[in-house]
């Protein structure tokens, strides 16, 4: 497979470019610089509300982590803008000192001033404040926290694909799963270090973490990506929580697999890539309200979450960019369709014209479930990640045409 050869009309790519532009650059990198910043005590602040105001003093450290990585992120691979690799710096100071046990794993969520209040959660944690690490060293040209951010990687890597350290439930089930969301965090630490440093080894755990998703989550029989299987992949169907399908965590992991399938040059994972994206939006979007419900069943039996038709900030953009990826591959008309009708309902509904950023959650009818803009799952992350690539996608798209 060759390189992407762009099939988007030169005046939509052009469209897009700048919407992609305001949306990120003007309006989300911008509030997050402007409000989450704690100056007296340290880090990011996580519960933001409407107005950026914090609402609250807490600080998640995953959501930390997934600042400094977003902050440092842009200063390599957009602009060398030193107040973004300043503003990582001070995240990363903050977490260094405080969110670390003396048994080398983290805490889930601190005080302000960075006393511990949880530590759940923590192989996730680690994950994200490892790449946080790696991509600071490279912005900060500090060896150190590379060496920092691999030893991490080390600890984490034996634990992805076992019983996860933190009850699946938040209470302990007799039953052992296989975690999508372990091969995405495999997939995701493994990328951005070889972003930084490429080598052989993480390349091998991006392979094995192909590998995982397809052999084992992938279901093209059923055309499903389940979430939650058997450590050999089969399916287990006589509980709910075998038969959950996340259609959010399935784009995501697919547009993941594109990534790697240009860079690879490989035809056949694009198109399954594409495929699982396709099957998972089927399957997922609320033909009577619009949007991506966030959680449902295989045989639509009752999910054991009880906001499964809660529509969310993240899989929507997660799709954005997956179908952006997939209609300038192939150039199909039902592509299109596809993203025209989530780019609409995404930009009609989600952003705020008042406040700036953007509503994370909304109820069914597509009604702000409410108006805060920061918790302890909405960060600075997956939105402005996925406009950036967005962005670059399409910035190449017209600069090639």
């Amino acid at each position: 497979m060759s390189a992407i050869q762009w099939t988007i009309p030169k005046a939509d790519a052009l469209r897009l470019r700048e919407q992609y532009r305001r949306a990120l650059f003007d309006n989300i990198l911008p509030w997050w610089c402007e409000h989450s910043i704690d100056g007296e005590c340290g880090g990011f602040y996580s519960c933001l509300g409407r107005d950026g105001q914090p609402y609250a003093g807490d600080k998640y450290v995953w959501m930390l982590g997934r600042q400094i990585w977003m902050l440092s992120h842009l200063y390599n691979r957009y602009e060398a803008n030193p107040r973004w690799r300043d503003l990582a710096q001070h995240g990363a100071s903050f977490m260094l000192g405080h969110a670390f046990r003396e048994d080398g794993k983290m805490y889930f969520r601190l005080r302000r001033d960075g006393t511990p209040l949880a530590t759940v959660l923590s192989l996730y944690t680690e994950c994200f404040a490892a790449i946080g690490l790696a991509e600071l060293s490279k912005a900060a040209r500090d060896d150190s926290l590379w060496e920092r951010a691999v030893s991490m990687y080390d600890r984490i890597l034996p634990r992805l694909g076992q019983p996860s350290d933190t009850a699946h439930l938040g209470y302990p089930l007799k039953a052992e799963f296989h975690l999508h969301a372990h091969d995405m965090l495999r997939l995701a630490n493994a990328w951005v270090f070889n972003e930084i440093a490429p080598d052989a080894r993480w390349e091998a755990d991006i392979s094995l973490s192909v590998e995982s998703v397809l052999k084992r989550h992938w279901k093209p029989d059923l055309g499903v990506l389940l979430e939650n299987v058997a450590p050999d992949g089969s399916a287990i169907l006589d509980l709910p929580e075998g038969r959950m399908v996340h259609p959010g965590h399935a784009i995501e992991s697919a547009w993941m697999l594109m990534e790697v399938a240009r860079k690879r040059n490989d035809e056949p994972l694009m198109h399954t890539a594409i495929d699982i994206t396709l099957k998972s939006l089927e399957r997922g979007w609320d033909e009577a309200f619009g949007g991506i419900r966030y959680l449902l069943n295989l045989d639509g039996t009752p999910t054991h979450p009880l906001e499964a038709d809660v529509k969310l900030w993240w899989p929507h953009g997660e799709a954005l960019y997956a179908l952006l990826q997939a209609w300038g591959y192939t150039g199909r008309h039902d592509i299109r369709k596809w993203y025209k009708r989530v780019h609409d309902y995404t930009f009609d509904r989600f952003p705020d014209p008042d406040y700036g950023e953007w509503f994370g959650y909304l109820n069914r009818d597509g009604s702000p479930v409410f108006t805060a803009k920061g918790n302890g799952w909405k960060g600075f992350f997956h939105l402005p990640r996925v406009l950036l690539r967005g962005y670059q996608l399409v910035c190449d798209a017209v600069q090639g045409d």
